[in-house]
C-alpha cells in the first residue's frame, strides 16, 4: 500500500453536498471518494498529454520529406489538388441543389 499523506482542502458547500450525496450511494468515505476522483483526474491528464504527444508526433511525421525545396513543392501541389477536388465537390452539390429548386 502507498504511504498516505494528510491533505486538507476547502470545498464550496454545494459541491460538498453533491459529493456527500454521491458517496452515500456507494458507501464510500469522503477520503476514499476524494482519492478516486483525484486519481481519475490525474489519469485523464496523463491520457490527454499522451494524446497530444501522439498528435505532435504524427504532425511532425507528416512533414517528413518536405525539408527540401522539392519536397515542399510536392506537398504544396498535393494540398492544392486535394482542396481543388473538395471545392469541386461543393460546386457540384450546389449546382444539383439549384437544379432541384428550379425544377420544383
Amino acid at each position: 500500500m502507498h504511504q498516505l499523506q494528510r491533505t486538507q482542502i476547502y470545498l464550496p458547500a454545494d459541491l460538498r453536498r453533491e459529493i456527500d450525496r454521491q458517496r452515500a450511494l456507494n458507501g464510500e468515505s469522503l477520503a476514499e471518494y476524494t482519492r478516486k476522483a483525484l486519481g481519475n483526474r490525474v489519469q485523464k491528464g496523463k491520457k490527454e498529454r499522451a494524446n497530444l504527444k501522439k498528435l505532435a508526433d504524427e504532425v511532425v511525421g507528416a512533414a517528413r520529406g518536405t525539408r527540401t525545396k522539392e519536397g515542399v513543392l510536392k506537398w504544396e501541389k498535393e494540398i492544392r489538388r486535394d482542396r481543388k477536388l473538395a471545392d469541386q465537390q461543393w460546386i457540384n452539390r450546389w449546382d444539383e441543389a439549384v437544379k432541384k429548386n428550379v425544377s420544383a
